[in-house]
């Protein structure tokens, strides 16, 4: 899968723990996108950091394993075993197969006069998510935004472990 990475920086290696240096904020990833116009908009307008624009031209390894969230869970039996496999009961058992399948819930618990409740299920945050896939083998997410893309992307987004 090629991809494109748009900023102001010069680096020989993509690395997550430069997160916040352009736009994506705290989240633990790094950032692309599937068509060089968008990358290039991005780092024209988009990226805060100092310098002249660059864009990044990225090819996946073939190895690497990317959810996607624009396709049902059904439609990708290696991801799906993944999660079923390396996640809590809990979490898997929130997995649908439906468009929404991503939408990860997990119990919460709360605690009153030393004793433990049940108290519904909360979602998890960007960052539990893209933790959650790493630790299950999965690379990145493909249209990690869905229909939040920034229309100047032109395309859809893609954030990965880059590794």
């Amino acid at each position: 899968m090629e991809l494109f990475h748009g900023t102001r920086q010069r680096f020989a290696q993509f690395d997550a723990a430069f997160k916040g240096t352009g736009e994506s904020g705290d989240i633990d990833a790094c950032w692309f996108t599937d068509n060089f116009n968008g990358a290039r908009s991005h780092a024209l307008y988009k990226n805060r950091n100092p310098g002249a624009p660059l864009v990044y031209r990225c090819e996946l390894m073939p190895e690497a394993l990317i959810a996607d969230h624009s396709k049902p869970l059904a439609k990708q039996p290696a991801i799906a075993e993944r999660l079923r496999r390396y996640t809590s009961v809990g979490l898997s058992c929130s997995l649908g197969e439906g468009a929404d399948w991503h939408a990860l819930k997990m119990p919460f618990y709360q605690t009153y006069q030393g004793k433990i409740f049940f108290n519904g299920h909360r979602g998890l945050s960007s960052n539990e998510v893209i933790a959650l896939y790493l630790s299950c083998g999965i690379h990145g997410v493909y249209d990690w935004e869905g229909a939040w893309t920034d229309g100047y992307l032109q395309g859809t987004t893609t954030c990965s472990d880059a590794q």
